[in-house]
Order: C-alpha cells, then sequence, then structure tokens
C-alpha cells in the first residue's frame, strides 16, 4: 500500500514551483504571522492534506488491466481538502501544467457571486433531495461531477508524488468539466513512463451499488476510444496541453501520440463490493497494453455522506478561496 508520510509531499510542493508558494512567508514562523492565508497556499495545504490522507494499493489476480483501490477518502480532512481544492480548480488556480497558481484565480465579491451560483448549479444549493427529480440531479449529476474531481484531483497529486495511478508523473492535465451533463472525456492528462509520453483518457462513475456494471459503461468508452471516435477531442486537448510541456516533450504530441501511446484510466466510485482484481472482458479486449488500463476503485463505507461531505466543503469553500 502506497502511503506516504507529511514530510515527502511538504518537500514536493515546495519544490514544485515558486508559484505553488505564493503568498508563503519564507519561514514557518513568518506564514504563521500572516493573516488571512493566500487562496493558493490555502489550496497548497488542501492537496498536502489530500495526498498524506489517500492510499493507492495495486491489487493482484487481474490479467486484464491493473487493479488499484484507492482509500482514504471519506475522513473529514480529506473530504474537506477536496471540497476546497474542487473550489480551486472551478476558480482558475490549476494550470495546465497541474501546478497551482494565482494568475487567473477569480478574486472580488462578484467572481465570489459567479462562483457561487456555478456551485449550486453543479452540486445544489442543500444536501436536501426529497423529490424524485431532486434524487436524479444527485445520483446523475452532483455525484458524477464530484466523481470526475475525484479523477483530476488524483491526477494532479501524480505530479506532485509518486502513486499507483500512474506509471510516471502528469506533465499536463485539462480542467475539469464545468457542467455536470457535459459530453466528452472526463479527464486527458499526459504523463512521462520513463522518457516516453502518454496520453492517460480518465472516465469517472458514481454508483451505490452498480460498480461493476458502471465499470462496463466506462469500458465502452474507450472502445470507441480504440475505434478512433474521440480523435477530435483527443487532438483538441493535445493542441491545449502541449505549450505547456518542456520542449523535449512536446515535441513529441502529435496525432500518432494518443493513436499509439494511450492509457486507460477508469475510476469508480462506490459502495457495494465488487471485486477490482476480477477479470474484465470489456477491459481485456481494449488496446492498450494490461499495464495502461488501470482501474481505481475508490470503495466507501457511507456512499452518499462521502459525496454530502464534499459538497459542503465545496460551498465553505467560495469564501476562502475566492477573496
Amino acid at each position: 500500500m502506497l502511503i506516504f508520510p507529511s514530510s515527502i509531499f511538504k518537500v514536493a510542493r515546495h519544490g514544485s514551483s515558486s508559484r505553488t508558494s505564493a503568498g508563503r512567508g519564507v519561514t514557518g514562523q513568518t506564514r504563521e504571522a500572516a493573516a488571512p492565508q493566500s487562496p493558493v497556499a490555502l489550496l497548497d495545504d488542501a492537496l498536502t492534506d489530500l495526498a498524506v490522507a489517500t492510499s493507492l494499493s495495486m491489487v493482484p489476480g487481474a490479467s486484464s488491466h491493473i487493479a488499484i483501490l484507492v482509500e482514504g477518502l471519506e475522513g473529514p480532512k480529506a473530504t474537506a481538502a477536496l471540497g476546497r481544492y474542487l473550489i480551486g480548480a472551478l476558480a482558475g488556480a490549476i494550470e495546465l501544467d497541474a501546478r497551482l497558481s494565482g494568475v487567473l484565480l477569480a478574486r472580488g465579491a462578484d467572481a465570489r457571486a459567479e462562483l457561487t451560483r456555478t456551485v449550486q448549479r453543479l452540486i445544489g444549493a442543500s444536501n436536501s433531495f426529497s423529490t424524485d427529480r431532486e434524487i436524479r440531479f444527485r445520483d446523475t449529476r452532483r455525484n458524477a461531477w464530484i466523481a470526475e474531481g475525484v479523477v483530476h484531483a488524483l491526477l494532479v497529486l501524480r505530479a506532485r508524488v509518486d502513486t499507483a495511478c500512474l506509471a510516471g508523473p502528469v506533465r499536463a492535465l485539462g480542467p475539469p468539466h464545468a457542467i455536470p451533463s457535459q459530453q466528452g472525456l472526463d479527464a486527458v492528462a499526459i504523463y512521462v513512463d520513463g522518457a516516453t509520453p502518454v496520453v492517460a483518457i480518465g472516465e469517472s462513475k458514481a454508483s451505490l451499488d452498480d460498480g461493476s456494471g458502471q465499470l462496463t459503461e466506462a469500458a465502452s468508452l474507450f472502445t470507441k476510444v480504440d475505434a478512433g471516435d474521440y480523435g477530435v477531442d483527443l487532438r483538441s486537448a493535445m493542441l491545449a496541453l502541449r505549450p505547456v510541456l518542456p520542449p523535449t516533450l512536446a515535441e513529441q504530441v502529435s496525432d500518432a501520440l494518443w493513436r499509439h501511446n494511450r492509457c486507460y484510466l477508469p475510476v469508480i466510485v462506490h459502495q457495494t463490493p465488487f471485486s477490482p482484481a476480477a477479470n474484465r472482458p470489456a477491459l481485456d479486449r481494449l488496446v492498450p497494453p494490461v499495464e495502461r488500463r488501470r482501474l481505481l476503485a475508490v470503495r466507501l463505507n457511507d456512499f452518499h455522506g462521502f459525496f454530502d461531505a464534499v459538497a459542503d466543503a465545496m460551498r465553505a469553500a467560495v469564501p476562502e478561496v475566492v477573496i
């Protein structure tokens, strides 16, 4: 099981970019004296909290894919950190190189009001869902969008530290969808496996009791990628990501990259157990090699409680991040 002490993350975040420490003092004493804490520093701390709380461990047994169990996301510190991170992503604090930056971060009362409306559209104004319509919104829109956010956060963490999420560090990552029902690929990232750039394609699903069925649905999207149906989307994503890559990597990014070097990353958030390490014919038929078919199973003890806690944390984080 990959569990990292907090000291590792502190070194990683301070060494990754000068922008990551924006608003932070040179010493701990200076930082404690600063009030209020800058939004970028707050988000940096949220990512560190999330990284320390979360563990990813490979589960042996499958020959059709690499099975990875994701644990630790349900604790109060983790849900608070995830909610704060998602507000930072919506507010423009995550650049395409997967680093934190305050350059385009939303600021001021007007931006705060706009983001509040966006959050209400994405996750609702409260966690009260009683009518059929409200429950459908919760299950098919709110939870689905937060699950996409889990994928995005795990990929950003892979840019900072070594985890089992991918075989190498993320160097570029597209933004999360701003609309819960937006069609297309949930996540597109470029990571490095040795010296080779690889396109990671993430597809998230959230289901209390149908993890296995949702995995089959995710696999059907990857089948369409294999067939070339998402060529336009992937070329557009790579055009956006290419400029933030180092020159030696950028020159290797072409239409051929996604066709020959791609990794599928289904992420299933669920409660009722299913076996992530069982062989899956739907995954076995996919074109990429086994090591580039990586199932992340996020098994929760309290499915609705997790999504409610993240939603509450998002609402509370708006005035903290947009000041």
